[in-house]
């Protein structure tokens, strides 16, 4: 049975940063929704109304599109574990660009052990509704690892000189 609330609780929020993947969900009004998996170690519940995810350079860029067309965004949290459940954020967002002093403040704020230079832009993700569901769906899985950012970002732009 799904619940509902206005804004996160913080067993929730603890939810949340439990999980090792969780997905974007976004859409405008004259746009495809686009669907993208991320990993949750830059993810931060800044408050109960609040979250921010720093994003990498290298995918597509569907979300920014979207949110700055007036578009929405759903963070959907799985739970893979024998305990099921979903979390579904329902959000309004804009992205913070790299070059920006918004982005500096908001990395130095929440990001301080990541290299932000490997990131284009930080999501700032303000919540309006918070759903959960039972989660009875989603198979029981093991979490093996995150990947190396290090490899990816070698693959990605290739060698350098």
């Amino acid at each position: 049975m799904a619940k509902e609330w206005g804004k996160i609780p913080a067993h929730l929020a603890r939810f949340a940063m439990e999980q090792p993947v969780f997905f974007i969900a976004s859409v405008s009004a004259d746009d495809d929704i686009n669907l993208s998996p991320k990993g949750v170690a830059l993810l931060k519940v800044i408050d109960e109304r609040k979250v921010t995810y720093a994003d990498y350079h290298g995918s597509g860029n569907q979300t920014t599109k979207h949110l700055s067309d007036g578009g929405k965004a759903t963070l959907a949290f799985f739970s893979f574990s024998e305990k099921p459940l979903i979390l579904r954020l329902y959000c309004k967002g804009r992205a913070v660009q790299a070059d920006s002093e918004q982005f500096k403040k908001i990395a130095h704020e929440h990001y301080s052990d990541f290299d932000m230079s490997q990131f284009r832009q930080i999501f700032v993700f303000d919540v309006y509704r918070v759903q959960t569901s039972c989660g009875y769906g989603v198979p029981v899985m093991e979490y093996k690892r995150d990947r190396s950012s290090e490899k990816y970002f070698k693959e990605l732009l290739g060698p350098q000189d």
